[in-house]
């Protein structure tokens, strides 16, 4: 493996793996002859393998560092799990020869059995040292799958331990020892596995258990032509969603050389080089939707300096995955090109992953914190040409009510629980007791259904600044992470993207009214927008989605200062819209100019 390896670690690793594997020797040794001698010489080995775990523990400081994306805390951090489970399947090889110590009738001991199962936990110590060592997956992977067969060997003993007790046929505690011995083998087996998904994330540079790392080589493999396309990648953790998905890079040297070819909006192959219109192709036999991509340099993404990544991987809950895919369809039948092409898609138990298509550009978040003014206020400009050219062409003629009052309400609860100080406990000013916010709310819930929007267009449902991508080469606006795209009110995705400038954490105070500005800017053409339509109502609906995004945002902000001033914003626009005349609501302005500014 290329990682440099912490000094002391590959020769501590060595003599941990040497010593577990004598004592699973010496086990092995005593179930086919028992002697008093042997037992007693693996008995007294407790301490030298929790030594060695503690060195290889103590070189490696960046095991516990908060940055386990970088490759080298990976790998240090894999170091450490794995001698831990050396460590771990020390003790266990001592737990079981403790049961057998107790069991007085030997011949209830089925020595074969046993002898195989302990023959595969030592080939499993000799694989985690080789392939941590060498980087290589396919050991790591015959480790991992030592889980399955000793589950398998443990079960099959279990039930016929079971068996014998239920029919009487040998004494009550001798076989409860051996029960017990058949669960340290289960045991065994964990730890293998665990081994093997400590060497499967030191090898790919991320953390990966078994059942994510078989759906990412199911779906690179659909992609390649061989099932050695898995040692030929690397993965790059990119995010972790907060509903749990986790979004990496992949990168892969020999996928980069494979042929292309072009899918049109519709999902029809023509043979021809690929394009940004690309549409992953439907399988109706299996779970897997595949098209080949070209790798390509990210041109113009600032953020990601150097990798060229042939791909995105996504995997989580099979839920989410799934309106992510169905949300990245919907697109491509109505607005082609806008989103990426989903490459590759797998389910698996309770979990799915998609394989999703390498977009150019950068955020609009890299944008906002690390680029220029110019470039900035040109990407804002594709963005709001983007918007009206989207909901134009997905524009209908159906009056709609977001509920920003109901999403509001429902998200209450996780903001006060990480504000309690927030909640409403009878405050007064001047001796004039504050309505509660849940009171406000009430009230403007009445007020929101009759205001509806007068058309419903197709919504990015989550247009935070982190959602857009902006490709400078060729000015234009792309969508990612879209599982909440639907037919909506085109304000709440305005709402969104504007409160997700101002909640951005920043010390600098320059580039932060620099932000707040953009926000405004935005607001303003949205408005111009709203009015070019006819939107009369647009004000008083920004002004919920305000209120909505402003509050509800407060749950993943730990800084004080900057959630109390978004809750107290989102109360003033509450009490402003609430204390104007809803019989006229063209007359209504909210003051963005007041709320987008520190």
């Amino acid at each position: 493996m290329d990682q440099a390896w912490p000094e002391s670690t590959r020769d501590n690793l060595r003599f941990l793996c040497s010593e577990v594997d004598s004592q699973y020797g010496w086990l092995q040794a005593f179930v086919s002859a028992p002697t008093a001698a042997m037992a007693r010489k693996l008995l007294e080995r407790q301490g030298y393998a929790e030594n060695l775990c503690q060195r290889i523990e103590q070189a490696c400081p960046e095991a516990r560092s908060c940055k386990r994306s970088h490759a080298r805390a990976r790998f240090q951090q894999s170091l450490v799990e794995v001698a831990s489970g050396l460590a771990r399947l020390s003790e266990l090889a001592r737990s079981c020869l403790e049961q057998l110590i107790r069991v007085d009738d030997v011949q209830l001991v089925d020595d074969v059995v046993l002898v195989k199962s302990l023959r595969r936990v030592r080939r499993g110590i000799l694989r985690s040292e080789m392939s941590l060592e060498n980087g290589s997956l396919s050991l790591a992977l015959k480790l991992a799958r030592s889980r399955e067969k000793l589950k398998r060997d443990s079960e099959g003993r279990i039930r016929a331990l079971t068996g014998q007790l239920k029919k009487k046929r040998a004494p009550a505690e001798d076989l409860t020892h051996l029960l017990f011995v058949a669960r340290e083998i289960s045991q065994m087996g964990e730890v293998l596995g665990q081994l093997g998904e400590a060497v499967i994330s030191a090898t790919l540079g991320q953390s990966l258990n078994f059942e994510r790392y078989a759906s990412l080589t199911h779906l690179v493999n659909e992609l390649g032509d061989g099932d050695q396309m898995a040692d030929e990648m690397r993965v790059d953790t990119l995010a972790e969603t907060r509903s749990g998905s986790r979004i990496s890079g992949i990168v892969s040297d020999k996928l980069s050389e494979g042929a292309v070819e072009k899918v049109d909006e519709k999902g029809k192959t023509k043979g021809e080089p690929a394009n940004d219109k690309q549409k992953a192709s439907k399988s109706k036999g299996g779970k897997t939707k595949t098209s080949k991509p070209k790798a390509r340099k990210p041109t113009g993404d600032l953020s990601l300096s150097s990798p060229e990544y042939l791909a995105i991987f996504k995997d989580g809950l099979e839920r989410k995955v799934e309106e992510e895919r169905r949300g990245v369809e919907r697109w491509h039948d109505i607005y082609p090109g806008i989103a990426p092409r989903i490459l590759s898609h797998h389910q698996q138990g309770g979990s799915a992953a998609l394989l999703i298509e390498h977009l150019p550009g950068m955020t609009l978040e890299h944008l906002l914190i690390n680029e220029s003014s110019c470039l900035n206020r040109t990407a804002q400009q594709a963005l709001v040409e983007t918007l009206r050219s989207v909901w134009s062409t997905t524009r209908r003629a159906e009056p709609v009510v977001a509920g920003y009052m109901g999403q509001l309400s429902k998200r209450l609860p996780d903001v006060y629980q990480i504000h309690p100080e927030f909640r409403h406990c009878g405050a007064s000013l001047c001796g004039r007791k504050l309505a509660s916010l849940e009171d406000l709310i009430a009230q403007a819930t009445v007020l929101e259904g009759s205001l509806p929007a007068p058309f419903s267009v197709h919504i990015h449902g989550d247009f935070n600044v982190d959602n857009i991508l902006f490709d400078p080469s060729q000015q234009s606006i792309r969508f990612i992470d879209l599982h909440r795209s639907a037919y909506q009110d085109y304000v709440q995705d305005v709402s969104v993207h504007m409160v997700s400038h101002y909640r951005l954490q920043l010390t600098d105070a320059a580039l932060r009214a620099r932000i707040l500005a953009l926000a405004l800017s935005f607001g303003q053409q949205m408005r111009r927008l709203a009015h070019e339509q006819g939107d009369t109502t647009f004000e008083w609906r920004l002004a919920l989605g305000l209120v909505r995004s402003f509050a509800t945002s407060t749950r993943f902000i730990l800084d004080a200062g900057l959630a109390g001033r978004m809750f107290n914003r989102a109360r003033f626009i509450l009490e402003h819209v609430l204390d104007a005349d809803p019989e006229r609501p063209a007359d209504y302005r909210i003051p963005l100019e007041e709320l987008f500014v520190d």
